[in-house]
């Protein structure tokens, strides 16, 4: 009685935390939309002045060059962005440097943002920067280019009035900002009606804050749009592109945990294959079902090899600007990883006893034929973790052949 209510504790948890991984996993899913063919304007949402976004955005500009794209549009005010044109064409960085003092103080006004402008205008020299926020800095970015417009007799020119137009739209974003957070419906809606006004035609790259990108919020600039340009508009943040989200579950190459797997599962049963067999196992051994063996085999071998050469399999965790970034469904490898340590200590256990028959094929931690279930749960659940249907099914497999003979041997103990 007292097993079978371990068993049940055991499965009963290990359910509980099957679906609470599965309801955490869906409730996360990525409200991100990759760009595909009939997609216009690419928007990508980073987190302002961070190196490792920088970085990306660069990569990904030049490809789009690549394709021929040539405006990129960036949440900067017109006036600066028109500076930033006008740098694209000098000789020196007078320009950009008094830019780049003017937004002192700002998340922006960092060398790793410096450096990305450089690299674009290396890189990328018939880049046109469209400015579409509103007017941050109005009074010393703003006021500088309209005197530079009246030095160069455009003082009735359209840049002035957008200039203009762009002063008056900070100083009544700053006037409703009570909270100084940036948070406005006001920037919002001077944002949209900006992108709208700019938006040359053709394909577009934009890169804003990603609070401004969300496509699925009808009150921010990315659903605005959406509303206005229909579905040939993308949204993708950042931090899902350093994560890698969309990492390929069957991708080759050497996966470090799979290896520390194999190696928690082979060890022991090394150690047990040379001295520590039980007494009369090849009584048993002689009565294996040949269809289970069978399966036994093929599990075996699909599972050693998938270990090996699927990196999705490894634990995705990383350091991004925003904190410290994963998916809910890393509680799949945890406890597939927890599952191993009881492997583990079942081993130990085996090795500390008699090592008759009956300790072999005895539960430990609630799971019956522990030597058996835990290893085969494990990497069932390291498959769900990756989305790979060859370690899912390679573990089913391994599972009827492997848990089948050691309940089999189990029954015959008995008898």
């Amino acid at each position: 009685m007292k097993d079978k209510i371990k068993t049940i504790t055991a499965f009963t948890v290990l359910g509980i935390l099957t679906i609470t991984t599965i309801v955490l996993t869906l409730s996360d899913r990525s409200t991100d939309v990759y760009p595909n063919d009939s997609t216009r304007i690419n928007l990508y949402g980073e987190a302002h002045g961070s190196k490792t976004y920088y970085d990306i955005e660069f990569n990904l500009w030049k490809e789009y060059y690549g394709q021929g794209y040539r405006d990129l549009f960036l949440e900067l005010p017109y006036y600066s962005a028109e500076f930033l044109n006008l740098w694209m064409q000098a000789d020196s960085d007078e320009l950009i440097d008094q830019f780049f003092e003017e937004i002192q103080g700002t998340q922006s006004g960092n060398a790793y943002y410096n450096e990305f402008f450089h690299e674009i205008k290396e890189f990328c020299p018939e880049t046109v920067f469209h400015g579409t926020d509103v007017g941050h800095q109005y009074q010393t970015t703003g006021a500088r280019y309209l005197k530079y417009l009246e030095e160069n007799g455009l003082r009735d020119s359209e840049n002035y009035a957008r200039a203009e137009e762009c002063i008056r739209q900070g100083q009544e974003f700053y006037a409703d900002d009570t909270a100084h957070n940036g948070i406005s419906a006001v920037r919002e809606s001077y944002m949209v009606e900006n992108f709208i006004s700019f938006y040359p035609g053709g394909r577009v790259m934009g890169i804003y804050g990603s609070y401004h990108t969300q496509l699925d919020n009808a009150d921010l600039m990315a659903g605005r749009l959406k509303a206005h340009f229909g579905d040939v508009i993308s949204s993708v943040k950042l931090s899902s592109v350093a994560f890698g989200r969309n990492t390929d579950p069957y991708r080759p190459g050497f996966c470090i945990s799979g290896l520390i797997f194999l190696l928690m599962l082979t060890i022991p049963n090394m150690i047990w294959a040379k001295r520590a067999k039980p007494k009369d196992y090849e009584k048993y051994v002689v009565n294996e079902n040949r269809i289970l063996l069978m399966l036994e085999r093929i599990g075996e071998g699909v599972v050693t090899v998938g270990l090996i050469v699927f990196t999705a399999l490894n634990p995705h965790v990383k350091m991004l600007p925003e904190g410290l970034y994963f998916e809910w469904k890393i509680l799949f490898w945890i406890t597939g990883f927890l599952l191993m340590i009881l492997y583990e200590c079942y081993w130990i256990k085996y090795f500390r006893s008699d090592r008759t028959m009956k300790d072999f094929y005895a539960s430990f931690a609630g799971f019956p034929v522990a030597g058996a279930t835990l290893p085969v749960i494990a990497v069932f659940l390291l498959g769900l973790y990756a989305g790979n249907l060859v370690m899912i099914g390679a573990s089913i497999v391994l599972g009827i052949g492997h848990i089948g003979i050691h309940l089999k041997h189990l029954k015959e103990i008995g008898n």
